[in-house]
């Protein structure tokens, strides 16, 4: 079984705490990236993922599959266009985006 190699754009409270842990137990998927701007909390919990400092790092890896985008509300747009130009599937937080046309310019 192929699994969905995934990424994670943020370790603050979600991704350390819903996101990463889910993905790391799920046999469906892989972590593989992880972007952490600072610090190195993921590394030390997550010794075989590689940590990138920048949104456009992590979704320049072509092996990713998946984009976990769960950063503050006003990037969300940016970064899920982003994503979505770059090839990636894109699982978003809420708020999804603030407008109707936001939200159907990335649908």
């Amino acid at each position: 079984m192929k699994k969905i190699r995934t990424g994670i754009a943020s370790f603050g409270l979600s991704g350390r705490v819903f996101h990463a842990p889910f993905i790391h137990a799920n046999e469906a998927f892989e972590l593989v990236s992880i972007c952490e701007r600072s610090g190195n909390q993921a590394k030390q919990i997550y010794p075989d993922v590689n940590i990138v400092r920048t949104f456009d790092e992590l979704i320049a890896d072509a092996t990713l599959d998946l984009v976990i985008v769960n950063t503050p509300d006003t990037t969300h747009y940016d970064y899920c266009r982003a994503a979505l130009e770059a090839n990636k599937h894109v699982l978003v937080e809420k708020p999804f985006v603030f407008t109707v046309a936001e939200g159907e310019a990335l649908i």
